[in-house]
C-alpha cells in the first residue's frame, strides 16, 4: 500500500510533464507557423508576387526546412494568404441596402467595392501565377465573384425588379463584370490609375448602365 500510494503522485506528475512538453511544441510550432504566414502576406503585400521559399524563409527567421515543415509547397501557404485577407475584406465589408436614391446607393456601393478590391488587390495579382494551376484557387476565384454579385443584387434590386427576366439577368451580368475585382485590378496595375481616378470610371460605368436601362 505504502509503495502503491507513494508511487500514484510521481506517476501523475510524470504524465503532467510530458503534457507540458506536448503543449509547449505545438505552441512553439504554432508560432513558427504564424510568422511563415505572416513573412508571405507581407512579402506578397511589398511585391504583388507570389514570393520563393528563401525570402519567406528569410523574412521569417526560420530555416527553409521549417517552412516545408509547416507547407508542403507554396502554393498551399499563399492560399492561406489569400483566405487571410479575403477573409478580412469580406468581415469588413458593410453592405448597401435597397433603399433610398439610386444614385446614394451608386455613390456607397462604388466606394466600399473599391476600398474592398483595394485591400485585396495585392494578392490578387499574386493569384495570376497559379490561378491556372490551381484548383483551390479557382474555387475561391468562383466563390468570391458569386458573393459579390449578391451584394449588387441587394443594393441595385428595386432597379433590377423593374426589368423583364432576361434584361435583368443582362444587366445583372454587366454590373458583375464592370465590378469585377479583375477591373480594379486592371485599372490600377495596368493603366497605372490613382485610387480616386479608377473610383470615378466606376462610378461612370454603373451610372451609364444603370442610368440606360431604368
Amino acid at each position: 500500500m505504502t509503495i502503491l500510494a507513494l508511487a500514484a503522485p510521481a506517476t501523475a506528475h510524470a504524465g503532467g510533464n510530458a503534457e507540458t512538453r506536448i503543449d509547449g511544441r505545438n505552441l512553439r510550432a504554432e508560432h513558427t507557423r504564424r510568422k511563415i504566414v505572416a513573412a508571405t502576406r507581407a512579402l506578397v503585400e511589398e511585391t504583388f508576387a507570389l514570393p520563393k521559399v528563401a525570402e519567406i524563409a528569410l523574412r521569417a527567421g526560420v530555416s527553409v526546412r521549417s517552412v516545408f515543415q509547416h507547407f508542403q509547397e507554396v502554393d498551399s501557404l499563399f492560399l492561406v494568404v489569400f483566405d487571410e485577407i479575403l477573409g478580412e475584406a469580406q468581415s469588413e465589408w458593410e453592405a448597401v441596402e435597397p433603399i433610398g436614391p439610386l444614385a446614394g446607393r451608386i455613390e456607397a456601393f462604388v466606394t466600399r467595392r473599391a476600398a474592398a478590391c483595394e485591400r485585396v488587390l495585392p494578392v490578387r495579382f499574386a493569384a495570376i501565377a497559379v490561378e491556372a494551376s490551381s484548383p483551390g484557387m479557382v474555387e475561391r476565384a468562383k466563390v468570391a465573384r458569386a458573393l459579390t454579385r449578391q451584394n449588387i443584387e441587394r443594393a441595385f434590386r428595386p432597379e433590377l425588379d423593374r426589368l423583364q427576366p432576361n434584361d435583368r439577368r443582362q444587366m445583372l451580368d454587366a454590373l458583375r463584370a464592370a465590378l469585377d475585382w479583375d477591373m480594379w485590378m486592371t485599372m490600377r496595375r495596368f493603366h497605372g490609375l490613382p485610387v480616386e481616378e479608377a473610383q470615378a470610371v466606376w462610378h461612370k460605368i454603373i451610372t451609364g448602365l444603370m442610368g440606360a436601362d431604368v
